[in-house]
């Protein structure tokens, strides 16, 4: 009986699901009064999106440069090149970490 109590034991404890650890951190921002979410994906890659599933973000000139000077100031980085992924729903910029901003 004994064994068999063990055993399930171990089948359970196989079965248990992970704790979600190292979820990015989100950056909350607006940006000409729209709200957006900053996330580091990679140690070379930001992305800024709009919350909402349906939202797009903002392809405007002053907007995209908006959330590239936001990209830089958070990260600490330099944003080295930028472009638009899930049809406009995210902004993506890589970023040199190497060549840290000076301020």
């Amino acid at each position: 009986m004994k064994v068999l109590l063990a055993a399930a034991l171990v089948m359970l404890s196989a079965c248990s699901l992970p704790s979600p650890t190292g979820d990015p951190v989100v950056h909350k921002l607006s940006v000409a009064g729209q709200p957006y979410l900053l996330r580091q994906l990679t140690a070379g890659t930001w992305t800024a999106s709009a919350p909402g599933e349906a939202s797009l973000v903002s392809s405007t000139s002053l907007n995209r440069a908006a959330l590239l000077q936001a990209i830089e100031k958070i990260s600490g980085c330099k944003v080295t090149d930028s472009d638009y992924s899930h049809q406009g729903a995210q902004l993506d910029a890589q970023v040199d970490c190497a060549s840290h901003l000076k301020n």
